[in-house]
């Protein structure tokens, strides 16, 4: 059973703004293939260069006297780049849970154009759903045991320098493999012990690729290749000639000169921390606020993931230091173990991928429209459930691992799955962006996934109230009031914290999220009853000014979620749940009082659009 909040009465509280049309999940679209640094080809040739320059023109380089005994060496691959095809759900969840792989299901070699959530391999042609069907890409340590019977194709070989040294100390937390040392790395390390040489190694490796930043090339000077006059050039001046970088030769003294003036005495790979913030607009409350907890993932050159970092609460992330100079940054929308938020599809992560490279600089993204905005909000949404919601009003928390599905474009109704039978994986939750042709607005998207983690959470406190077997109207108006009065609160808490306009509650006053829920006539509610907020709040809707028809009275206030939720668990019927809250009671409240209030649930029940 899918249990679908199909009216989702949130009624008039959300913004209006036309949806977006086409596929949910989106495709990304690929630029130009990148001129790859790092494969071993590079490296070994970058190496040869090297030293070639270490034995004629630099000899006088510091550099010079340390390797003098460094020819000879083979590169070996570090790692290897594959990528994987699972034929099926099982190898895709092996696959994309291997926290050594970090695979991606974007191709890494390839400058992005156009960010989206997947790519359309035209190799797979008729492939409609982009799910386990797909290729995973992933740079694999030399060493590591790829999975076995999971199709596998290696693209290429890549030699990174080792990212830090064995006595260094891991961040405490941090999960982190530390790359592995081929023979090439140890013959390296055995003429230059302090690792000084894999900063001059990526330089070459670089220039040989035209890939040397502005910075770069401008501090620089160069030999012409055939040229035995020793004559030095600026970069400028030999563009002028008609050369490309890769073809220029490096003076290594004017390399020494420049590590010297970016680090000071530490000339040699200094390291830095990969740090940033990441925001989301807050279009209900007109402000930016941070993405909690949200995974960044460092890439080196956007391909070896070398660090991994949480922002914090107010989405600053700062990760362990690294000698790496160059990164790109990615967002992974992830409750570390909590939950993970789908792009669309229960086989593709929501996350935001950076195109820019960094060169030892922050990354500072903001979020103010498309799809990473909204797999923010629902990302901050389910972080703030698990982490603040559930241990402040005493819930009972959904499961972990749980699967949130984000539909950005499709004009659905939000869903918890309760009881699922069959093959396929799903997701364990549906949030939608869009409602009734409407966009729901940044505070009727967390409401829509607190109700939603409302529903799982009741589900693992009580499985019986959603089976199957003997279901009936009156259970359902009680699992979805409960979760409308849940999200009800907790979306007023929440964003009256940011703005302490957002929510007033009087005995003739409720302003705020579902304001328009307290004025609804008994006559036109659904199972979507307001009785959860009607046990907590102040407002008497009887009373409230300028509200025609037929209000429920309310003169019961003070209850506590986690006494209502006490009272509801293996409650199957109004009067069970009533007993349980009478037997609880606030001071002052009477029994007399509880009663009338709960009297007008009967009366719902019999409405025609109710548990339609």
């Amino acid at each position: 059973m899918i249990y679908s909040c199909q009216k989702e009465a949130h009624l008039d509280t959300d913004q209006n703004q036309a949806p977006t049309e086409g596929l949910d999940s989106k495709p990304i679209v690929l630029g130009k293939a990148l001129n790859m640094p790092y494969t071993a080809k590079n490296m070994q040739t970058a190496l040869d260069n090297l030293l070639t320059g270490l034995k004629g023109r630099s000899k006088n380089s510091k550099l010079a006297k340390t390797f003098k005994d460094g020819e000879g060496i083979e590169v070996l691959p570090s790692h290897y780049y594959y990528r994987f095809l699972p034929k099926d759900s099982l190898e895709h969840e092996l696959i994309t849970n291997d926290t050594i792989l970090q695979v991606s299901n974007i191709p890494l070699h390839y400058e992005v154009e156009e960010q989206g959530d997947f790519y359309d391999d035209p190799e797979l042609e008729g492939d409609e759903n982009p799910g386990p069907f797909s290729y995973l890409y992933a740079v694999v340590p030399y060493d590591y045991p790829i999975p076995e019977n999971v199709y596998g194709e290696r693209l290429d070989d890549f030699y990174f320098a080792p990212e830090m040294d064995d006595k260094e100390a891991l961040q405490e937390g941090e999960v982190f493999v530390k790359q592995p040392r081929n023979s090439t790395t140890k013959e390296i390390l055995s003429v230059d012990e302090n690792g000084e040489v894999f900063e001059y190694l990526e330089l070459e490796a670089l220039k040989l690729t035209n890939n040397l930043d502005e910075d770069e090339l401008a501090a620089l000077q160069f030999y012409l290749p055939e040229d035995t006059s020793g004559k030095l050039y600026s970069y400028e001046e030999a563009v002028q000639l008609g050369y490309e970088q890769k073809q220029l030769i490096m003076d290594l003294a004017s390399v020494e000169a420049m590590l010297a003036a970016e680090a000071g005495e530490q000339a040699r790979r200094r390291k830095w921390s990969p740090s940033g913030r990441i925001t989301v607009q807050e279009d209900a409350i007109g402000r930016a606020v941070g993405v909690v907890g949200a995974e960044v993932k460092v890439r080196k050159w956007g391909f070896l993931v070398i660090r991994r970092a949480r922002t914090n609460n107010t989405g600053n992330f700062r990760a362990r230091s690294t000698r790496t100079k160059r990164v790109k940054y990615a967002v992974h929308f992830n409750g570390n173990g909590r939950f993970k938020v789908k792009a669309g599809s229960i086989f593709i992560d929501a996350k935001h991928r950076g195109t820019r490279t960094y060169k030892r600089k922050p990354w500072n993204q903001h979020f103010s429209w498309g799809r990473s905005q909204f797999y923010a909000l629902v990302h901050n949404a389910a972080y703030d459930y698990y982490t603040n919601a559930v241990p402040r009003y005493g819930l009972h928390r959904p499961n972990y691992n749980l699967r949130i599905k984000a539909e950005y474009s499709k004009s659905e109704s939000s869903e918890h799955r309760a009881a699922i039978s069959g093959l396929m994986p799903i997701s364990d939750i549906k949030v939608t962006r869009i409602r009734k042709g409407s966009y729901r607005g940044s505070d009727g998207i967390y409401a829509t996934t607190v109700h939603e983690l409302t529903h799982r959470g009741h589900r693992n406190m009580d499985p019986g109230m959603f089976s199957v077997v003997a279901n009936s109207c009156r259970k359902d108006m009680m699992i979805e009031s409960w979760a409308e009065g849940v999200e009800t609160i907790l979306t007023n808490d929440r964003y009256d914290r940011f703005d302490n306009n957002y929510f007033r509650d009087t005995r003739t006053v409720f302003e705020g999220w579902n304001e328009a829920r307290q004025r609804q006539t008994i006559q036109t509610m659904n199972e979507y009853t307001p009785i959860v907020i009607d046990l907590v709040d102040r407002a008497n809707q009887n009373l409230l000014p300028n509200t025609p028809g037929n209000q429920p009275v309310d003169n019961v206030e003070n209850y506590t979620l986690q006494q209502i939720q006490s009272a509801l668990d293996k409650s199957r019927n109004f009067t069970n749940w009533r007993n349980k809250l009478n037997a609880n009671r606030p001071p002052g409240l009477t029994t007399a009082e509880l009663t009338e209030l709960f009297s007008y649930l009967n009366q719902v029940r019999q409405n025609p659009q109710t548990c339609d």
